[in-house]
């Protein structure tokens, strides 16, 4: 069955607010309830910070979980928000090839079997086809919006839950079909928000590492080959191979560009990504996942913390653990099965008594949702759970064979630790089809700052149909800058923060959005200029905009006279603006 989907899901991180009268020239947002129209992500306008946008003290990511089932090639999308809280499996998408009708459960071990992902700051997973079947490992995108229209229909043809179950069956997924050439590419995808393919490494080398940088590339390790490999965003190798010598199991990127990698073994490796050179492997303990927080890097099986800045670790803080994660607190959570939480000391250390444990069907593992959320992933019960931040079980949902993850799959490590972000989003009505948007401008406001090293970057796009916004991307805007370029009833704002020296937020005060002047004097839109239009705007002169329409006010000097009338004058259609 071919799925077909336009509509943008309020249940994730892009959910959409409007706001705006029709004829509005100018909407401007500054007040705790204008910034309250749109979707705030780790971002706040508490007190003392009121009527203004700054970064969350505790850090927080989307409400999308992405689950790599291994068992059956496939990744599913998880609404961490869903179903009052308890979670909703909102789609799936297959990574090879493959009939949604007749999958079978091949093991975590064998084919494809997707399991490392990344998330990147705006919510798109990136996962890698380890590929137990001797063929080279691969790398693929899957957006959390939008997606690419190959077929041509017009619409972006994808999974998404039908009948709103919470659960995704094979009617409700796409195929993957080789479409002649024996090559599985983004062709073969029937999926439109599988956005590209790359394959990368030598046959058999097992991709088993993925993270992203703080310049948003990606670094996908081999386990045989012992490699890495650089990617951008579109899928296009920009380095690599680079030899550590060590397998490669997991990855984590600092704020300053170091690449830390777990082995399986007791190696740590360290790579530096601003010059794409290995640098060191030290002997620790045994690691199975790895994750930053609180200047450490921690691993397990074994757990234990090492300290780039004394070069020292503290050892043996637990065992008995697949993965390792930190929250927006800094609380280390180590699991599964049992899951654990740990505090640190005043020195940093961690505390080796647990704050709370539980016992979980996890066999990977820990993960961190939104809200501090905790996800398990139950390998062995084909299904994921949710805790609290104070180990209480809250729910499990369905997934598929034999689901596999334990990297960062809701994106909270690259938004909290590699490249720590808040964002706010909010959509505008102009009011017509065709509006052009001539500008935006921000911090004109005095309580508007961006400090040293921080930064405010701000993107639009514009479409006549809100659900057509996913289809559009993003385009950078200066501030205050005419001229956008951008046409559509709707235009889609991205305000994206990022904290300055010592973690210093800055500060958004203020967002104006201005639509371009217009210059159509046809009055009763009866598709040419005369003197019926002339008369109309006449007998609206003297009146001052608002509340007068804008569109008489053809010179946009805010009252509608005599000279917008005239100005309409030199547009008849006909000579002497006759009939």
């Amino acid at each position: 069955m071919k799925i077909q989907s336009l509509t943008i899901s309020i249940s994730t991180a892009f959910a959409v607010f409007i706001a705006g009268a029709a004829n509005a020239a100018t909407t401007i947002y500054t007040t705790d309830a204008d910034f309250e129209l749109g979707t705030l992500n780790s971002v706040n306008h508490d007190a003392p910070g009121s009527n203004q946008l700054q970064l969350n003290s505790s850090g927080d990511t989307f409400p999308v979980l992405w689950v790599a089932n291994a068992g059956e090639d496939s990744m599913s999308r998880i609404n961490t928000d869903g179903n009052a809280g308890n979670g909703c499996e909102e789609a799936r998408y297959l990574t090879s090839y493959g009939d949604p009708n007749t999958l079978a459960n091949h093991g975590a071990f064998s084919g494809p079997a997707p399991s490392r992902t990344a998330v990147d700051t705006t919510g798109n997973v990136y996962v890698a086809n380890r590929n137990f079947n001797g063929q080279p490992p691969e790398l693929l995108k899957i957006a959390v919006e939008g997606g690419v229209d190959r077929n041509g229909n017009g619409v972006i043809d994808t999974s998404f839950d039908t009948n709103g179950d919470c659960s995704i069956t094979p009617d409700e997924m796409l195929a993957v079909v080789d479409d002649g050439d024996g090559v599985l590419d983004i062709d073969d995808f029937q999926d439109e928000r599988v956005v590209w393919i790359s394959s990368f490494a030598e046959n058999g080398n097992l991709g088993r590492s993925l993270c992203l940088d703080v310049s948003g590339n990606l670094w996908a390790g081999t386990y045989s080959g012992r490699d890495y490999y650089k990617f951008n965003q579109a899928g296009v190798q920009l380095a690599g191979p680079i030899s550590t010598g060590i397998s490669s199991y997991g990855c984590a990127v600092d704020a300053g560009g170091t690449l830390w990698g777990a082995s399986l073994g007791s190696s740590l490796v360290e790579l530096d990504t601003n010059t794409e050179t290995h640098t060191i492997n030290r002997s620790l303990q045994s690691n199975y996942g790895i994750a930053l927080g609180n200047d450490r890097v921690y691993l397990g099986s074994t757990l234990h913390a090492f300290d780039p800045a004394t070069n020292t670790t503290q050892f043996s803080v637990a065992s008995g653990g697949t993965g390792v994660a930190v929250d927006g607190d800094g609380a280390v959570w180590f699991g599964t099965p049992t899951l654990r939480k740990f505090t640190t000391n005043a020195a940093g250390d961690l505390n080796t008594t647990p704050d709370c444990s539980v016992a979980t069907q996890g066999g990977r593992g820990p993960i961190v949702g939104k809200g501090g959320r905790i996800w398990t992933i139950n390998t062995s019960f084909n299904s994921v759970s949710q805790y609290d931040s104070d180990c209480n079980f809250i729910s499990t949902v369905p997934v598929g064979r034999t689901p596999y993850t334990y990297s960062d799959a809701t994106g909270f490590g690259a938004r909290n630790q590699t490249d720590p972000t808040g964002i706010w989003s909010i959509i505008n009505d102009g009011g017509d089809a065709g509006t052009d948007w001539d500008s935006l401008a921000w911090n004109t406001e005095a309580q508007g700052n961006v400090p040293a090293g921080a930064s405010i970057n701000v993107e639009a796009r514009a479409a006549d149909l809100v659900a057509n916004l996913g289809l559009e991307a993003y385009a950078p805007i200066s501030n205050g800058g005419t001229g956008l370029g951008l046409i559509g009833q709707f235009i889609q704002v991205r305000v994206t923060l990022r904290p300055g020296v010592d973690n210093i937020s800055p500060i958004l005060s203020d967002l104006a959005i201005n639509t371009a002047a217009s210059t159509n004097c046809d009055a009763n839109e009866d598709g040419q200029i005369d003197r019926i239009d002339i008369g109309i705007i006449g007998r609206h002169r003297n009146v001052p905009v608002p509340p007068g329409n804008p569109l008489f006010d053809i010179n946009s000097d805010n009252v509608i006279n005599v000279v917008d009338a005239r100005l309409c004058v030199l547009q008849c259609t006909n000579n002497r603006c006759a009939l």
